[in-house]
């Protein structure tokens, strides 16, 4: 059977053990899935039993860290300089150390699952500062796999944190040559701000037990097409009601949770997964909710 693992600090209630177990068991795998909640003053003596494993996952404090300890960097990685998954295969004369973003994977099926063309233009509502960005790297993908597309990316944050995000503003814009912006977050919807095709909220505004919270003002949703919420508990945050309100399509947080642990799983086991195995994982996780 093989072996993997999530690592992280702190982990609290994961639902990667359940959510992996599913999906192996869409594709008639077996699997031992484990949970590795290391410190960061405990991470290098304890790394070592990480990558006895045949592969893991990984988040925060470690997407980054993680980096060094790697033989080799897929693409996605080196696009999003982030790791949430490394396949560890057996080579010649050692175990080779691959690491891959699949959060990028997560968010383009999500879209694609639910009839969304990424194209136009695309606000992202950031956290705040490149070091939340790092905290989270998996809040800036949607902005980056947007760029790579062609959309027109503006990344809204709060005023005091632009100067800082223009930084992450001007890397995506160097690997993507599409045209990104920083904005005010809190002047949406003043003025003519044009009509975006689709609004990401890569903030953690409105996620449980703070869910009566919304990240923008109800007027700016009707410049929008399109609403996906990265969060996913609960499963219709305030932002998607009023979207909802204001005739937007919504789209909820489960299915890149889910698109991105498939993702590695394709890795792992070099098996693909239908839309309705993945369909049938989504609704059992909201379920768990």
């Amino acid at each position: 059977m093989k072996q993997f693992a999530i690592l992280g600090y702190p982990l609290g209630h994961s639902l990667s053990p359940q959510l992996h177990k599913m999906l192996a068991e869409e594709l008639g795998e077996e699997l031992s899935y484990h949970v590795f909640e290391i410190s960061p003053e405990e991470f290098d003596q304890k790394k070592a039993e990480l990558f006895s494993l045949d592969g893991f996952n990984i988040t925060i404090p470690y997407k980054v860290r993680i980096m060094d300890s790697l033989d080799e960097l897929d693409q996605s990685a080196k696009n999003h300089g982030a790791v949430n998954t490394v396949s560890i295969k057996n080579g010649l004369s050692d175990k080779t150390k691959t690491g891959f973003n699949t959060d990028c994977v997560g968010f383009v099926k999500t879209m694609e699952q639910n009839g969304v063309s990424l194209s136009g233009r695309v606000c992202l509502l950031g956290p705040r500062g490149t070091s939340a960005w790092r905290r989270a790297p998996r809040r800036a993908h949607p902005a980056t796999e947007c760029a790579l597309r062609g959309c027109e990316v503006v990344i809204a944050v709060r005023q005091k944190s632009m100067k800082e995000v223009q930084e992450l503003a001007e890397h995506i814009h160097d690997i993507s040559g599409a045209k990104v912006s920083v904005a005010d977050i809190d002047t949406l919807g003043q003025g003519d701000t044009g009509r975006f095709q689709l609004l990401i909220n890569a903030t953690p505004v409105g996620m449980y037990p703070k869910a009566e919270a919304s990240p923008v003002k109800e007027e700016f949703l009707s410049c929008v097409d399109t609403v996906f919420d990265c969060i996913y508990n609960p499963k219709e945050t305030l932002l998607m009601k009023k979207a909802n309100k204001a005739g937007c399509k919504t789209i909820g947080g489960m299915g890149m949770l889910v698109w991105q642990a498939v993702a590695a799983q394709e890795i792992w086991f070099g098996k693909k997964f239908t839309f309705e195995q993945v369909s049938r994982v989504i609704k059992a996780m909201q379920n768990l909710l």
